[in-house]
């Protein structure tokens, strides 16, 4: 304990006549004006008191109860310009630094035990809120004599004899005279994205004002100390003891955001938005989703359009098609990619973010677990994917996520449902939900000389649900590196201005300024995007308009005449993605039908989507390199040069020469393959385990051609 702590008084004084005054002077005056109805707690950051003092910062940490009580008689010796007496008031203190935070289970608890700590996760389990008695007026049905009994959080104590008659008892528990409290018990757990099973879990109680301010679903940092409490088998105790949290203040992360409350005020803006008050809304939309990212105009409105999107078409025989809009962004380190996704995940609805490095496959769809927070039982739980549905989930670092856990979207994308049989119950979860999320090439940096779909770890099945994938090269340009240069450094100083506020009137401040302040503020953006999202799926405003984008497409299928030996340009998956990007730029414009201008916008977006990850090694539209990760042309080499390899084994005892190979296909073969693709080839079969080099530039080879 600090020296400061050992001069009680002082200490106290100082906190009620300088912390208090210089760091929260308003807010203390605040709840006196609404003490005890409205509001009956200070919340206190711990930053504060770290900067007001170092030693008291610590001594919250390490002595969290004798703190609070020195706090609280603080807050109760203020100088209020109110008659008002603050005494049964509470100091809630968060903000704890993230060394002192934890998920469930990341910590040492006895390391930690009677210390003040702060846990992240999400509350999957809540009681109702209960009364809990603090003191019990115990009344003795003799003599009536009232004797209080203090409780604690362990068995109810009664008490021994009556301070009246002296006898013991019968008591009855006077309920006027006793005093109660509102309480609750909370399971945070791992959010389910980064859980592994059924994830660690830790039990908070909390009181008050605290009492039924969270929510089931909730992302929450909940601080308090660090409490153990003894097991037992019917009577008998257990050397084992389960530690909880006893809660002192809650901050919410993330909520449910189906319960948006949208004024009239923001309605008819949005409804101005829409109708292009600030330009055409989706360009709008985009430059206010992320405006310190320069540039990526494309990739931003893609973002858009999935957050916007979602909706179910079902048919009469029962069959349904996804109206939810999947996008990728792969890209260099240093494109902003992930920076994007941040944003999507901050202004969409119902967003759930991943964790590549930790996520599970039960992470991402659902695990089981016995129920020992009530009855026992085995329950359910969700992954990402049902947390999400009706809403989006965003994932950064794709390309960090375990292949068989990549493998585990297919299902949830696709079919926006999956079967899961956990602990003996079939259940059938639901996963309307988009998907937004980035990835790295497989060398760290794009090569320009390799294919992009050659650059990187994805499952072609995997690639292919996706319907709009976008390429962030970093290409070094003089003039573009200049502007972006420029936007950074004025986006950055312009940010230091107006937090300075410091009044500074110029032209280049005011310009510097717009770089940063977005068309849409950022809380009506996400209102928007919510209301789009909850609008139902639109259909096409004609026949003609419907026939007018079949047309459109027809002509990209039919881009080398339906020759059987070229590539096919697109196909009908293609189709439905297009129609998919008009239904969410309908919706994002609170439209009740697909206009014509939604069509055009949308060729635009699927054009250079198709662009970037739709071309073959020639520059040809080849619909096989999105949807089985190889182009027609590699396909066919790729299969010559198996058979060529196979072919000439039995001639050599320990692999086949490359160049005996390539000599093989070109002239005995009168195969016109370019010897440096061949090459790559069989590097790229060597590195993916598909073939091996017994010997220096020879090849035996093992794979499935």
């Amino acid at each position: 304990m600090s020296q400061t702590q050992t001069q009680t008084s002082p200490l106290v004084d100082d906190l009620s006549t300088e912390f208090l005054r210089r760091y929260y002077k308003e807010e203390v005056q605040q709840l006196a004006q609404r003490y005890p109805n409205e509001q009956r707690s200070l919340e206190v950051d711990w930053s504060d008191i770290y900067q007001y003092d170092p030693d008291v910062a610590d001594d919250v940490l390490a002595e969290p109860e004798q703190m609070r009580r020195y706090f609280e008689e603080a807050l109760r010796l203020f100088d209020l310009s109110i008659d008002v007496t603050l005494s049964n008031a509470h100091v809630r203190i968060g903000g704890l630094p993230e060394e002192f935070t934890y998920y469930p289970g990341g910590f040492s608890p006895s390391d930690e035990l009677g210390s003040y700590r702060s846990i992240r996760g999400e509350i999957t389990k809540a009681t109702d809120t209960y009364p809990k008695i603090e003191e019990a007026a115990f009344e003795c049905q003799l003599c009536s004599t009232i004797t209080r009994v203090p409780q604690s959080d362990g068995d109810f104590q009664e008490p021994h004899e009556c301070q009246g008659c002296q006898r013991q008892g019968p008591f009855r528990v006077n309920f006027d005279q006793s005093e109660f409290v509102d309480a609750q018990k909370l399971r945070i757990k791992e959010p389910p994205e980064l859980a592994d099973g059924a994830g660690k879990k830790i039990d908070a109680f909390v009181e008050d004002d605290l009492a039924g301010e969270v929510t089931i679903g909730d992302r929450v940092v909940v601080s308090g100390i660090v409490r153990f409490e003894q097991e037992s088998s019917g009577s008998k105790k257990k050397a084992k003891f389960e530690p909880y949290l006893e809660g002192r203040h809650i901050e919410i992360e993330e909520t449910d955001q189906q319960d948006l409350d949208v004024s009239s005020e923001e309605r008819k803006r949005i409804r101005e938005l829409a109708d292009g008050a600030e330009g055409t809304p989706l360009e709008a939309a985009a430059e206010s989703l992320a405006p310190k990212v320069y540039g990526y105009d494309i990739e931003k409105k893609a973002l858009i359009l999935a957050l916007a999107s979602g909706g179910k078409i079902t048919y009469p025989t029962g069959d349904s098609d996804r109206s939810d809009l999947h996008v990728l962004l792969l890209g260099d380190p240093g494109t902003a990619k992930s920076k994007l996704i941040d944003r999507a995940k901050e202004h969409g609805w119902r967003t759930v973010g991943v964790s590549s490095k930790r996520a599970t496959i039960p992470g991402l769809t659902a695990a089981a677990e016995q129920d020992d927070f009530g009855d026992g039982e085995w329950v359910m739980k969700a992954g990402a994917f049902v947390k999400a549905n009706g809403g989006t989930v965003c994932i950064d670092e794709l390309d960090d996520m375990d292949p068989d856990t990549r493998a585990g979207m297919l299902e949830p994308m696709s079919n926006q449902k999956f079967n899961a049989t956990l602990a003996g119950e079939s259940v059938t979860f639901q996963t309307e939900t988009s998907v937004v999320a980035a990835g790295n090439p497989r060398d760290g940096r794009f090569n320009p000389y390799e294919p992009a779909p050659e650059q990187f770890d994805f499952e072609s099945a995997l690639i292919s649900r996706f319907d709009l994938v976008f390429t962030m090269a970093d290409k070094p340009d003089e003039e573009e590196d200049r502007e972006i240069a420029d936007h950074i450094l004025a986006s950055r100083d312009a940010a230091k201005r107006a937090q300075m506020d410091d009044g500074a009137e110029s032209g280049d401040a005011d310009e510097d300024l717009e770089k940063i302040t977005p068309p849409v503020e950022g809380d009506i953006l996400r209102k928007w995007i919510a209301l789009a999202r909850q609008r139902p799926t639109p259909p096409f405003e004609s026949k003609e308009l419907r026939t007018d984008l079949r047309d459109r497409w027809l002509e990209l299928r039919g881009l080398y005449d339906y020759d059987e030996t070229e590539p096919i340009p697109v196909t009908f998956r293609k189709l439905e993605a297009m129609v998919r990007v008009c239904e969410a730029l309908a919706k994002f414009e609170l439209c009740d039908e697909i206009r014509e201008r939604h069509v055009d916008q949308v060729l635009e977006i699927v054009g250079r989507s198709m662009d970037d990850i739709g071309k073959n090694e020639d520059g040809e539209l080849d619909a096989d390199v999105h949807e089985v990760g190889e182009s027609k042309d590699q396909r066919s080499r790729r299969k010559c040069l198996a058979g060529a390899i196979k072919e000439l084994e039995e001639e050599y005892d320990n692999g086949v020469p490359r160049d005996r190979v390539i000599e093989y296909i070109q002239d005995e073969l009168d195969r016109d393959f370019e010897a440096s693709k061949l090459h790559a080839d069989m590097d790229k079969w060597v590195g993916e385990g598909a073939a091996t080099e017994p010997e220096t530039d020879r090849i035996r080879y093992l794979g499935r051609y």
